[in-house]
């Protein structure tokens, strides 16, 4: 129900004329409905962007909570800060040669915990691998590189317990290499243990030759 704009008296929605005073009601109801009208159309005017920031918002917040789930599903310690310098690619990596297609290495020079580099060439090109012993006691071999920063040619280094991409400051304990791969993790080599030495295929190291 309504009212009449003159007089007051209830009158029923779409009626053309005042029973009581004769009034023409048809311009209020045009009225009316243009006042729906009216602030419908300025509902949508701010409910439109209103979705927009909405939308933007989640994919922010979603894109930030992939990306701290993707670094813990890697395996990735606290960040270190990266050494840039060319200077940080390893020295002191021990050059090793191929006898039979085995690199053998005395499993007494890997037992302390600490990563040792070595350096193999093949092709005229030097390939750099590590091998660290982890907490449960296994040694771990990779190649001084990973998929990701392997354009810049830093390699690792050792901060405490962890190696450390010198290009982005990424760690990782030894126990974590070769569990997850890609990314920022060192990228695995196999090997095995005979009797007293760590032994690894020649033939292993030359795939990784891309990387360097």
């Amino acid at each position: 129900m309504s009212k009449c704009g003159k007089c007051g008296s209830k009158v029923k929605e779409q009626t053309k004329f005042c029973k009581s005073c004769g009034s023409d009601l048809s311009g209020a109801a045009t009225s009316l409905n243009d006042k729906k009208a009216r602030v419908m159309s300025q509902e949508k005017t701010w409910v439109k962007p209103a979705v927009i920031a909405s939308v933007v918002v989640f994919v922010v917040v979603g894109g930030l909570l992939f990306k701290d789930v993707r670094a813990k599903g890697m395996g990735a310690s606290p960040k270190f800060p990266p050494h840039r310098d060319a200077s940080s690619r390893t020295t002191t990596a021990m050059p090793v040669t191929e006898q039979g297609g085995d690199v053998k290495i005395p499993l007494a020079n890997v037992q302390d915990g600490n990563a040792h580099f070595f350096s193999y060439v093949s092709g005229g090109k030097t390939i750099t691998f590590f091998a660290m012993k982890a907490a449960d006691g296994s040694i771990r071999t990779a190649f001084d590189a990973c998929v990701a920063c392997n354009h810049a040619k830093l390699g690792y280094r050792q901060e405490g317990g962890s190696v450390v991409c010198n290009n982005c400051g990424m760690g990782f304990t030894p126990a974590q290499i070769g569990q997850v791969t890609g990314g920022c993790n060192p990228i695995p080599v196999n090997k095995t243990i005979d009797g007293q030495m760590l032994v690894l295929k020649a033939k292993d190291l030359e795939g990784g030759a891309q990387y360097f």
